[in-house]
């Protein structure tokens, strides 16, 4: 189900944009549409973590520049249109990584001729497998992919993300068995009652040793070599055969 918001105080361009969307073959019967009149509005409401985002930038109060700025603060994933009357991009826009920039002046056969690629977009990135999770009340939503390990806290689960500029990592209240099971059938294994590994990111086993991108070391447990030996070997059986 695709999560579209459409922002923009002007009634009949957001009745446009939901027209155009609905005789898509891809959305028409997977979408679900969130309309705002004004940015406090959108903002309000960000923690929805759309997957769509169209943004008028010419509204009464906070203007689209800034809800734009603020919204990526929460959801940078998101696909950004802008939607305006200026004929030039400014420099603030591209900041927040807009997918598209359209003109209002030319409307309605410019969203026609651009919904295509739009629509690829969408459907492309929530092709992505990701994960939400909540801390101290903000909403992360982690791509599967940059997971390292999930480990054991005091207080639920630290999740080891892998990024350009070294480890990070995010806490959360739910239990490492808990992501366990929500994350069944997507690659992570115990390699010790204290981890969960994601098998994608392992670069090298080596006797009770993993190693994990950002040749980060782990041990793997006596009583859970077994199983991870089995699990690990099974996954890079189905790898080798997509390939």
């Amino acid at each position: 189900m695709y999560k579209v918001a459409i922002c923009d105080d002007d009634d009949n361009y957001r009745m446009l944009i939901r027209n155009i969307i609905a005789e898509d073959k891809n959305m028409k019967n997977d979408t679900i549409f969130y309309e705002y009149t004004s940015g406090e509005d959108l903002l309000d409401d960000v923690n929805q973590m759309h997957d769509l985002l169209f943004l008028d930038i010419a509204m009464p109060g906070i203007n689209g520049n800034k809800t734009a700025k603020e919204f990526r603060q929460i959801n940078k994933d998101a696909i950004l249109v802008f939607c305006t009357n200026y004929q030039q991009p400014t420099t603030e826009s591209f900041k927040v990584q807009p997918f598209r920039y359209i003109i209002k002046d030319l409307y309605n056969q410019v969203l026609k001729d651009e919904m295509p690629d739009i629509i690829r977009e969408i459907v492309q990135q929530t092709n992505i497998q990701y994960i939400n999770i909540t801390d101290d009340g903000n909403v992360h939503r982690i791509p599967l992919k940059d997971i390292l390990y999930i480990s054991v806290a005091k207080r639920g689960a630290i999740i080891h993300q892998y990024c350009e500029t070294g480890e990070k990592e995010i806490s959360c209240r739910e239990t490492v068995k808990e992501l366990y099971e929500k994350l069944s059938g997507e690659g992570f294994v115990y390699a010790h009652n204290s981890y969960i590994v994601n098998m994608a990111n392992i670069i090298h086993v080596r006797k009770n040793v993993l190693t994990l991108k950002d040749n980060i070391e782990l041990n793997i447990s006596r009583s859970k070599q077994k199983d991870f030996d089995s699990c690990f070997s099974d996954f890079l059986c189905l790898r080798y055969k997509r390939k």
